[in-house]
């Protein structure tokens, strides 16, 4: 018979032949009851890091199959992800006064590929804090305001950045980067630290 372990305990009575989809299919809706996500997959020993892609999910398991999926819960998912975005942010406010340093040197043109690099840095960021509100809100927490007028503010100093680099005017870019930028990623740090400690008050009501 097909063997299934969801972190390490025995799911007894899978039939096989099964579509790994189905099994997931199944699984999944019981866990979300309880606040928790399926996060890693090994099939007979193997690890699945793409267990959610096409290939993986339509592959048939039969009697033989040892499956063995491990769950996070989704709190914790929104703590590391909090966690990942706020020791990211002073990496950004740093590099943008570098790049402003650049632009007001003799070699300001050779500072324009940086700037698309921080621009994919930015969406990167924001990836992370909406990643965290979507398992935030999952955990059960009200909903936040932590991609509202943060994000705007760093919009407004993208498009200024847009604007200053096709007019050639770097001394407006390295001031959007030097001040704008490092003012609006404070106010989101702060927004976003006390987001985590809600978060944290969750998961302690909850394992209380």
């Amino acid at each position: 018979m097909l063997t299934v372990r969801v972190d390490s305990s025995l799911i007894p009575g899978v039939n096989a032949p099964i579509p790994f989809d189905a099994l997931l299919s199944a699984v999944e809706p019981v866990l979300g009851q309880t606040g928790r996500i399926v996060t890693a997959v090994r099939i007979n020993g193997v690890e699945e890091p793409a267990f959610r892609e096409g290939d993986i999910l339509a592959r048939v398991l039969v009697d033989d199959d040892d499956v063995d999926v491990e769950t996070t819960a989704v709190r914790t998912m929104a703590v590391e992800s909090l966690d990942q975005a706020l020791h990211f942010i002073p990496t950004l406010s740093s590099g943008a006064r570098a790049v402003a340093g650049e632009l007001r040197g003799a070699q300001a043109d050779a500072a324009r590929p940086a700037l698309g690099t921080l621009a994919d840095n930015l969406a990167l960021l924001m990836a992370l804090v909406h990643t965290a509100d979507l398992w935030a809100r999952q955990a059960g927490l009200a909903a936040t305001d932590w991609l509202g007028e943060d994000v705007a503010a760093v919009e407004r100093v993208a498009s200024t950045l847009v604007e200053a680099s096709e007019a050639g005017d770097w001394v407006s870019a390295a001031d959007a980067l030097e001040y704008d930028l490092p003012e609006a990623l404070d106010a989101w740090q702060t927004r976003l630290s006390a987001g985590r400690v809600e978060v944290e008050a969750l998961e302690t009501a909850t394992t209380a």
